[in-house]
């Protein structure tokens, strides 16, 4: 798909921490900055049409409105959600993409329910069992990939080469090149870390397609010592929390520091740019891969910005025809 083509978003509207006004201020920020966006906003009307009163009527000619029956509440268990998904608004964001109406869905629901739902719905690509969440990190100079992100907690060696495998294939259809991949551990020595660690390491370096430069600690993550970290879910979602804590502390204490002095104005305009950069909500948003299909699912507790990044992502995704690619690779590589 051309990178200009337009593209059909559906956005479940009523999930997240921040309630559907922020879900709905972040979706439709996104059509000022992408003329070719459509978005399907899905949830109970009554809510939404008294929230789009203020659009731009030019803007809400790209939104359609999707009425969903009930929505998923955001500590629902995933056994709950498969027995009562049924016209939430997350799993008819779903079905949407299911029928072909759009070419991504984003989610800040349960992501628990999201995976459950999205594999009920959409089905799996070749080769793979689970989803896992990937998003990129800042690293110095470059982005670095991360997966998994929270989707599996405790996994074997296994599925940990099934995600260094998707994670592979995924950031060499995003960026253009094959990445360096490494393993995150406690150690970048071969004996360092548990034996599902060192077995997972084994198999890995043993895939010819993948260039794996061996264990790396969390702090070469963001030295950019590699272009993508493979990981348990507990672990990458650590990893993930920390990094967004640590950048939080840093700039607090950076403008505590720079409300004193006659050139504090001329310090913050310098350090905005970096801000920007480093900034949370601007890397919000992770792909589920493995499902047969474009989901993304948007941090919970996501500001305007972070959400509208996860839109910016997913159409991103469609058009450069991830999944289509990823199912192609997967194919080939058996």
């Amino acid at each position: 798909m051309p990178e200009n083509q337009l593209v059909n978003i559906a956005v479940d509207a009523m999930g997240g921490d921040g309630g559907y006004r922020l879900v709905v201020d972040g979706a439709v920020g996104m059509l000022s900055d992408d003329p070719e966006l459509v978005l399907h906003l899905v949830g109970k009307r009554a809510d939404l049409e008294p929230a789009l009163m203020p659009v731009d009527a030019r803007l809400r000619e790209r939104i359609r409105l999707h009425d969903a029956e009930s929505v998923l509440p955001m500590d629902v268990s995933t056994a709950r959600a498969l027995r009562q998904g049924r016209g939430s608004s997350m799993q008819l964001a779903l079905e949407l993409l299911a029928a072909g109406d759009v070419q991504a869905v984003v989610s800040a629901g349960n992501t628990g329910a999201l995976m459950a739902l999205s594999r009920q719905v959409m089905g799996m690509l070749p080769g793979i069992e689970r989803p896992a969440l990937m998003a990129s990190v800042p690293g110095a100079g470059k982005p670095v990939w991360v997966l998994d992100l929270g989707a599996n907690v405790g996994v074997d060696a296994h599925r940990l080469l099934e995600f260094a495998r998707l994670g592979h294939f995924a950031v060499e259809v995003l960026t253009g090149s094959p990445p360096v991949t490494g393993l995150l551990n406690i150690g970048h020595e071969p004996s360092k870390g548990p034996d599902v660690l060192r077995e997972a390491g084994r198999l890995i370096e043993a895939e010819a397609e993948i260039d794996y430069a061996g264990f790396v600690e969390a702090d070469a993550v963001f030295a950019g010592a590699v272009d993508l970290v493979v990981c348990d879910g507990f672990a990458g979602n650590i990893l993930l929390k920390g990094a967004e804590g640590m950048v939080r502390l840093m700039f607090g204490e950076i403008d505590r520091a720079l409300r004193r002095g006659p050139t504090a104005w001329l310090a913050r305009r310098r350090l905005r740019t970096l801000h920007d950069r480093l900034d949370p909500a601007m890397h919000n948003g992770a792909p589920l891969l493995g499902v047969r299909g474009t989901v993304i699912k948007s941090h919970g507790a996501a500001c305007v910005r972070g959400f509208a990044a996860a839109v910016r992502l997913a159409a991103l995704e469609a058009r450069r025809d991830l999944i289509p690619e990823l199912e192609r690779r997967l194919w080939a590589s058996y």
